[in-house]
């Protein structure tokens, strides 16, 4: 003879207050994980891009010398074309921007606290520089100095939070088309002196990995 049997089971309060309280947690738990997960992807986007360039830049020189002989001149509409044009041919780019047009970068870039503005689509205009983007979404473009020049590239593109060191980074070609830090010496004085612009070495030397 079988026995009844006690069904036990959760009250319908009780699983509303278990599923109140896990989504409580995910909800203080997700932004977290989403900030580490984005911040891993822009280290790989800079890496990948900083491969890429390289490449570029190599094989620019060993076709046009060093850029200390391209005639580069400071803001000037023709040699931040000519740069534009000679990476276009060795990178993917899925637009290009002519002059006065801000609208391959993500602006205004801000520091990296966030809490004041470097670059400004007005200033992106008035110094004659040149943008483009990237099949991959990444979002760049060219200063263009005397015998040299430097590159800001957003490696999410139009995503936020479009800050220095986070996600817009710098560096510089100089004259012997050494890739460089923004401010190095070798610049001849034409770089700003703001170190927020040097996070991308700073990351490199530290084996990929933000420290700062």
């Amino acid at each position: 003879m079988i026995k009844n049997k006690k069904l036990v089971a959760f009250t319908l309060a009780e699983v509303l207050l278990t599923m109140g309280i896990i989504g409580c947690v995910a909800s203080m738990t997700m932004p977290t994980l989403k900030a580490k997960i984005d911040a891993r992807a822009n280290l790989v986007g800079l890496k990948k891009f900083y491969s890429e360039f390289a490449n570029a830049t190599n094989i620019l020189m060993s076709e046009y010398s060093e850029p200390l002989y391209w005639g580069l001149r400071d803001n000037n509409a023709e040699s931040a074309d000519w740069v534009m044009e000679k990476y276009g041919e060795r990178l993917s780019f899925q637009r290009v921007c002519g002059a006065g047009d801000s609208t391959c970068f993500h602006f205004p870039i801000y520091s990296y606290d966030g809490r004041r503005q470097s670059i400004t689509a007005s200033q992106y205009r008035s110094w004659s520089l040149r943008g483009f983007i990237l099949n991959n979404g990444m979002t760049v473009f060219i200063d263009v100095n005397n015998g040299n020049f430097s590159m800001f590239f957003d490696v999410n593109g139009f995503k936020n939070p479009n800050r220095l060191g986070v996600d817009v980074f710098a560096w510089a070609v100089n004259s012997e088309g050494r890739i460089v830090r923004y401010t190095d010496p070798s610049l001849g004085g034409s770089g700003n002196d703001n170190p927020e612009y040097n996070y991308a070495f700073e990351i490199m030397e530290n084996g990929w990995e933000k420290k700062y």
